[in-house]
């Protein structure tokens, strides 16, 4: 398997190297790293958020999800 300008760590590629579908394992791999810094990043900006925003935020998602299940009713 051809390394190309890719930043995955050793252990990632042999691992790749091994699993018979390289490609879909890499592209799992970078993506799930990725997804780890969001939610990393995210937690950091909810941290920073008073709780009143916080408070506000959930109770607009909650109103959501109340709307879309009475409408699958």
């Amino acid at each position: 398997m051809a390394r190309h300008n890719i930043n995955i760590s050793e252990e990632v590629w042999q691992l790749a190297a091994a699993s018979g579908n390289a490609s879909a394992y890499i592209e799992n791999a970078v993506r799930a790293k990725y997804l780890r810094e969001v939610q990393d990043e995210a937690n950091a900006v909810v941290a920073a958020l008073p709780q009143s925003e916080i408070d506000d935020w959930m109770a607009w998602g909650a109103s959501i999800l109340d709307h879309s299940t009475e409408d699958n009713r």
